[in-house]
């Protein structure tokens, strides 16, 4: 068979030289990360606290797992002011959300500048000082990092965010 023949056809509105695109089509082709409508991506879209953590279960590899999806669900939410399955997720909650469930350590100090609520100050700070952040999170000039916190989470930026801190190596190879 060829390989070729069982890839998935890219996303008609992601564009080829979009900086996301690598990650968008990496965790399509794993199906963790599909469409939203038809053949459309929608890379600009928030999504839902819920549509969040559904991916994200996905990308840790626990979702086909029955006994551990209760567990993994609440360790997923601790920390975590509220959750309301059908509010935005914002950035700050879905790096808390991943930090839960990666338990990464701060490899280098970070300083955060911009708005980021202490409940997710060390979350934010572990996932940053390990690169996990999507392209348009830059390094400011003073070196600090605004991961811009309070903003709602996009489809482009949860696939780059759940792409790094998983990464391909780290997620179930499905057995045929």
């Amino acid at each position: 068979m060829n390989v070729h023949s069982a890839a998935k056809q890219p996303f008609s509105d992601v564009a080829e030289g979009s900086k996301y695109k690598s990650f968008i089509d990496g965790l399509h082709a794993l199906n963790i990360m599909g469409a939203k409508s038809g053949s459309r991506f929608e890379p600009q879209a928030s999504m839902t606290q819920s549509e969040f953590a559904d991916v994200l279960l996905r990308a840790h590899g626990w979702h086909g797992i029955p006994w551990a999806i209760d567990s993994t669900k609440r360790q997923m939410l601790t920390g975590l002011p509220s959750f309301d399955p059908n509010a935005s997720i914002t950035r700050q909650t879905a790096a808390v959300m991943i930090q839960n469930l990666k338990e990464l350590k701060p490899v280098s100090k970070v300083q955060l500048s911009g708005q980021t609520d202490a409940w997710a100050v060390e979350a934010v700070t572990a996932l940053v000082s390990q690169g996990v952040i999507d392209p348009d999170t830059t390094v400011q000039a003073d070196g600090s990092v605004d991961f811009r916190s309070n903003q709602p989470l996009l489809r482009q930026e949860a696939a780059a965010l759940l792409d790094k801190a998983f990464g391909h190596y780290a997620l179930p190879l499905p057995i045929k």
